[in-house]
């Protein structure tokens, strides 16, 4: 009788290769004892023979031989053959007609199992001939699916799994188990409907097939027929699996979410899809399902909109069916713009109303792959405007518009002050936070808002606006410090100097009527920190640098012609630093390297005139003249190496200078100066060496009371190196320098009385 245990095998495997090396029998008395008598070949297999030489008083539970070939003794080759307990008889054989190749050569030994002992005979080597191959009886059950494990049972097999090989047509399939007469195996991935069953016994295939059906998946039914995307649907058959990891469903091209699965029920999600039907099939293993059936899609219908009015940011409700319930899937538009779905169901959409839109009434859009858009438009509502704040201004500072239904986009409302567009810094649904126009002048102003495009709301007040200054159309090319120019004829001429440490010399004019720039005919030479004045209509450049070049040039310009020509040079060597001049009673005088000098444009001479000696070699000043005087100090003064607060009044009738009321502001060098019809001088901004700061305070002197007074705050970055030109009653302030940066802002200044 021929046993099958598993545990068996196990340990017989483990105790022949445990004694693979032994030789001899035992002979000692009380030790189970067997030995092997030999082997008889046949043409189509072997027969072994053995002989129990002692059973030691104990029960043989078992008995057999085991074999493996001789020339490597691999574990995965060894065979056995178990003929179960012995009974009578002392010898023993058994024929066997598998596992045995021709030519050969094996070890075969006979064992017995006593109680808890195996015992082993001794080896004996033979060359084998041949093996009967594997005969096919039946394969149980005669039809699984692909993963279900079935039970091949025939002849000839093997008790060692590894001497075995199962196909299912050309795919082989992994062996469970095995014995002489039986193989457990799984039915591997075959996606042909009907295959032949083979066996492989050592190399040697079996002497017939046997025909196996594949059980394919196959469809029933859906249930719904059709359902809206994202809705959960049942899809019926047979031949499923119950391993959700090797279960696929498509709906088309789009493949569903698997919910659950059995052998005969899905459960998955319709997929998101363009298309209003589709074909469904499964794939279980990679094995795509016989049929198909067919699937409605349900698009989605909009039955309602509540509210119909509302305002920026509110939520509104979009009622109807078959909606996504994913809302990224699905998009509401208001006009052509794109409002956010906070929450979606199968009935119902919850947008929020955007801010990109300033149009109304309003077309809301639904896109769900196509376009579905509600009959009636909703409505925005109105911009409210309650209060401005502040309604007194005499600063250029942020104004505040507060009410209700703004646009939280800064840059969907539109804010006029005196019809001027005002830039808007931020906005709330209650709040619009604005800057000034640049270029608004002191007085009162209606303030208005539009947030929805063709109907602005005027606040019902007047914001009050008193100020110095106004922002103009920028300078055209690149910021600079250390430019030089001149006023004539109502018009600004300016250029030259250093942007990026790059020295210029293009030239421009600037038209204040209009608030516009153009160009004009390059200056000769690269320069900066050039002395600008205008004389009988006339623009004259005196001195200024170029690196460690220090020009004595007099050059003057023709606005009309646009033309420069050279003129008398001017007697010295010139400065190293910014040396402003001024002019009186249509002679330039220029201050430059401790010395001043005068120029006349009626004969194109010059003279040298007194100077300060407290001042030395003095530059980066300030410098003006009034009714007839000119006024020239707070710089620095190269010979004492810092910044001085002196100040002084020149008369050309005397050729004389007057010390004046110091300076008291923060010393500075590179400030700007000028001065106006008013009979007042003003001076500004600049660098302080001391503090390492750039400034921004303006102050103003009157040379009648010899006083002076911080009036106002330079609205611009604080800088230094900016230059002033007076047209009228205004001072325009142009470019100037800070930590490295150039700007091009241009301001007006219009001090208030």
């Amino acid at each position: 009788m021929v046993r099958k245990s598993l545990i068996r095998i196990a340990s017989l495997l483990a105790a022949i290769l445990f004694f693979s090396c032994q030789h001899e029998k035992f002979t000692e008395k009380g030790i189970p004892e067997v030995e092997t008598l030999g082997v008889t070949l046949l043409q189509d297999g072997v027969t072994f023979h053995g002989e129990v030489l002692s059973d030691a008083d104990t029960e043989i539970k078992d008995h057999g031989f085991t074999w493996v070939p001789s020339s490597n003794r691999n574990p995965s080759e060894v065979q056995f053959y178990s003929l179960g307990p012995l009974k009578r008889d002392i010898r023993f054989n058994a024929t066997i007609n598998s596992t045995i190749e021709k030519d050969r050569e094996y070890v075969v030994r006979a064992y017995i199992i006593a109680g808890a002992i195996t015992s082993f005979g001794n080896e004996v080597t033979f060359s084998g001939i041949g093996s009967k191959p594997s005969e096919l009886v039946s394969v149980t059950p005669a039809s699984a699916q692909i993963g279900d494990t079935v039970v091949i049972r025939g002849s000839y097999f093997s008790n060692n799994p590894e001497s075995c090989k199962v196909y299912f047509g050309n795919t082989g399939a992994v062996i469970v188990s095995s014995n002489i007469n039986e193989l457990k195996v799984v039915v591997p991935l075959v996606k042909e409907p009907s295959v032949d069953v083979r066996v492989a016994v050592t190399g040697i295939f079996s002497s017939n097939t046997i025909s196996f059906n594949i059980l394919l998946p196959v469809l029933t039914e859906i249930i719904p027929a059709s359902a809206a995307s994202g809705d959960t649907v049942v899809i019926r058959g047979n031949y499923f699996t119950e391993n959700i990891a090797v279960c696929s469903v498509f709906f088309g091209h789009h493949r569903a979410l698997v919910l659950s699965s059995t052998i005969n029920e899905i459960r998955v999600i319709v997929p998101y899809m363009p298309q209003t039907s589709a074909s469904v099939y499964v794939v279980i293993n990679e094995v795509t399902s016989t049929n198909k059936i067919n699937f409605g899609i349900l698009r989605p219908v909009l039955l309602g909109i509540e509210p119909m009015s509302g305002t920026f940011g509110d939520t509104i409700s979009i009622h109807g069916d078959y909606f996504p319930a994913d809302p990224s899937f699905i998009e509401v538009f208001f006009n052509n713009v794109k409002a956010v779905v906070t929450e979606a169901s199968r009935f119902l959409l919850k947008v929020k109303v955007p801010d990109g839109n300033n149009i109304s009434p309003v077309t809301i859009t639904v896109r769900y792959y196509d376009v579905y858009t509600w009959v009636d438009k909703f409505v925005l509502n109105q911009a409210e405007v309650d209060d401005v704040s502040p309604k007194f201004l005499e600063r250029w500072e942020p104004l505040v518009i507060s009410g209700r239904n703004f646009n939280p986009d800064p840059e969907m409302n539109i804010v006029e002050i005196g019809g001027q567009n005002a830039t808007v810094i931020s906005s709330t649904g209650s709040e619009i936070h604005v800057n000034l126009p640049s270029g608004l002048r002191s007085g009162s102003y209606q303030v208005v808002v539009t947030t929805i495009e063709g109907a602005p709301v005027t606040w019902n007040g007047y914001l009050v606006f008193k100020t110095n200054w106004a922002k103009m159309a920028s300078f055209p090319s690149t910021g600079r410090v250390g430019g030089a120019g001149f006023s004539i004829g109502g018009k600004i001429y300016f250029g030259t100097g250093l942007t990026d440490m790059t020295i210029t010399r293009d030239f421009w004019e600037y038209n204040p009527e209009m608030d516009r720039w153009s160009s004009k005919s390059s200056y000769p030479e690269y320069i900066s920190y050039a002395t600008g004045l205008s004389m009988d209509g006339m623009g004259f450049f005196a001195i200024g640098k170029n690196a460690s070049r220090y020009y004595t040039d007099m050059i003057r310009y023709d606005p009309v012609n646009n033309l420069w020509k050279r003129m008398a040079l001017m007697p010295g060597e010139g400065s190293s630093m910014d040396s402003p001049g001024f002019v009186i009673n249509g002679k330039a005088y220029v201050p430059a390297g401790g010395h001043m000098y005068v120029y006349n444009p009626a004969n194109n001479t010059w003279a040298e005139k007194s100077f300060p000696p407290d001042l030395g070699y003095f530059g980066g000043g300030v410098v003006f003249s009034i009714n007839g005087k000119g006024y020239l100090g707070v710089g620095w003064v190269h010979d004492k190496g810092v910044n001085v607060s002196d100040f002084f009044e020149y008369d050309p009738v005397a050729d004389s200078w007057t010390r004046k009321a110091s300076f008291p502001g923060t010393l500075r060098n590179n400030a700007t100066s000028f001065s106006l019809p008013n009979g007042r001088g003003y001076v500004g901004m600049g660098y302080s060496n001391v503090l390492g700061e750039y400034l921004d305070d303006i102050w103003e002197y009157d040379p009648q009371a010899d006083k002076w007074m911080q009036t106002d705050v330079f609205p611009g970055a604080p800088r230094f190196g900016a230059r002033a030109y007076v047209i009228g009653n205004d001072a325009f302030i142009l470019t100037g320098g800070h930590a490295g940066i150039y700007e091009q802002d241009v301001w007006r200044f219009s001090p208030l009385e």
